[in-house]
């Protein structure tokens, strides 16, 4: 049996789109939008204890794998950007330590924008390139726009 090689990861993914950067915001940047944009996710929701908590998280369901909790650390609306962590579930046992981020940033008004996803995490593998690419390639397919140097390290 060999050993799984842990290691930090940088991901850090960037698409185009051929629209404003408040018309991707106001899909992209709701914490709980998730499901909304991103054909991976089944169900994005507050979680049930969220009443209970001053803390706010959601509750991630995949297909076919067990629920995953993220925690929302910074929300600026202003600046069309989040950042959020892995708070519980299984995956966060094999991918540690996750911390993301997401923005939108306007690069022709009212015409064009940038998304970038990333984040760093420590695992034995990179397992969010592709969930980020297929995101961002379900937004490219809404908006119209293109998948840009995407990046691994």
């Amino acid at each position: 049996m060999s050993i799984k090689e842990y290691k930090n990861w940088r991901v850090v993914a960037v698409c185009e789109l051929n629209t404003s950067a408040a018309i991707v915001w106001h899909l992209v940047g709701g914490f709980y939008n998730l499901n909304q944009w991103h054909p991976d996710i089944l169900i994005c929701e507050v979680p049930e204890e969220q009443g209970e908590e001053r803390d706010i998280r959601r509750k991630l369901i995949f297909p076919g794998q067990t629920p995953t909790w993220e925690e929302l650390v910074f929300m600026d609306n202003e600046t069309m950007r989040y950042t959020y962590k892995w708070h519980k579930g299984k995956w966060g046992e094999t991918t540690q330590k996750y911390h993301a981020q997401i923005q939108v940033i306007e690069t022709e008004l009212d015409k064009r924008c940038l998304m970038q996803w990333s984040s760093t995490f420590y695992s034995s593998e990179d397992g969010l390139t592709q969930f980020y690419q297929n995101g961002f390639e379900n937004l490219v397919s809404i908006f119209g726009g293109k998948l840009i140097n995407n990046k691994k390290i």
